[in-house]
């Protein structure tokens, strides 16, 4: 079990995702700091109201867009390892979570995989992606075929809730393969989400 900072938000990060964050608040100016100056990772973790999920995503700052004079910061940080939370303290201000790292298995699950490469190819021509595509499908395990695709809280939660990545490649495919299913243009117009 390791002690790792933690970043409540109304949102679900994956591992391999990148996200904008403008910090703000003192307790996470602070954090986001020492990330930045001891190169460390922090948590970011679904919290809805009092519920806290039990479920997380390590983060690593991967670019500083701006620093403010008054310690605000502008950055990206990208998803890098799925954890269970087993317990919280605080330390000052800031919330410490001890956590259990999943393994992000990758190997024996070439069925499944080679499904998903497939379905997913089927959705990228669907919309109209058919230049570099061997860019788009050098992926190596399930979570790098949602960077950039939006997806509900709820499906994502749903995501990173699954620990086995033979069950998680089944749950991805049933997404693309619904978004197949769907008409590319919605009532406004735009195409639709996931």
């Amino acid at each position: 079990m390791l002690e790792l900072p933690l970043f409540p938000l109304d949102l679900v990060l994956l591992p391999y995702e990148s996200l904008p964050l403008h910090i703000f608040e003192p307790r996470y100016k602070k954090m986001v700091k020492n990330a930045i100056e001891q190169d460390t990772p922090f948590g970011i973790i679904l919290k809805q109201g009092d519920e806290v999920f039990r479920k997380g995503c390590q983060v690593e700052v991967s670019k500083v867009f701006k620093e403010y004079k008054n310690g605000e910061y502008d950055i990206l940080v990208k998803g890098t390892e799925p954890f269970d939370l087993i317990s919280t303290k605080k330390d000052g201000d800031t919330i410490i979570g001890n956590v259990e790292y999943i393994n992000l298995e990758t190997e024996g699950h070439k069925t499944g995989f080679q499904e998903l490469q497939d379905t997913f190819l089927r959705v990228l021509l669907r919309f109209g992606i058919n230049t570099d595509l061997e860019l788009h499908m050098d992926k190596q395990i399930s979570y790098e075929f949602l960077q950039g695709i939006q997806l509900p809280i709820t499906v994502k939660k749903d995501i990173l809730d699954i620990n086995k990545e033979s069950d998680r490649l089944l749950l991805i495919n049933r997404i693309f393969n619904n978004i197949l299913k769907t008409d590319i243009q919605s009532d406004n117009g735009q195409r639709p989400e996931a």
